[in-house]
């Protein structure tokens, strides 16, 4: 008798959590929102990896001709060294201020889109039940009303009340 009893409290349970797990008409202009998001953000990220990759491969490059530089026309001479060195760290640093210009721009893309987005479910929406229908009263205008009741009235006294 345990099992059978077992098994329909777990039967009875999964019932009970289904409806959490049910979209209503509420969640899925959010969800298409949360999607829109992700593929922003995909797509920024990949313009942020394109610019950064690219500019490694012109790091490579430039160490290499730098390298090559030293050792067929320096060798002999310092100081054409040090200048060959100069604009390659010269080079190095515009790179690096462009990465960092370059993820600035991402993550502000990124908060800018997510905002956006949140802010046109906010303006969309409409006020909802449990059941996904709009409530008439707030669709009617009655926005305002606690239950069906008009908020209290606060006594003004003419300065401001301590809270």
């Amino acid at each position: 008798m345990g099992k059978v009893q077992a098994q329909t409290d777990i039967v009875d349970l999964a019932r009970r959590t289904q409806s959490l797990f049910k979209l209503n008409g509420a969640a899925a202009p959010q969800l298409e929102n949360v999607v829109q998001v992700q593929e922003g953000i995909v797509e920024e990220m990949e313009n942020f990896a394109r610019n950064w990759f690219q500019r490694r491969y012109e790091a490579t490059e430039t160490t290499f001709k730098t390298l090559h530089e030293i050792n067929a026309k320096a060798k002999d001479d310092p100081a054409a060294a040090v200048q060959a060195i100069t604009e390659w760290q010269r080079g190095s640093f515009e790179r690096l201020n462009a990465d960092l210009q370059d993820w600035t721009t991402l993550c502000m893309r990124c908060a800018d889109g997510a905002m956006t987005a949140q802010s046109e479910v906010k303006s969309g929406d409409t006020d909802l039940d449990r059941s996904g229908k709009a409530n008439s009263k707030t669709a009617s205008g009655a926005a305002g009303k606690l239950d069906g009741k008009e908020p209290p009235k606060s006594k003004s006294t003419g300065h401001a009340t301590p809270v």
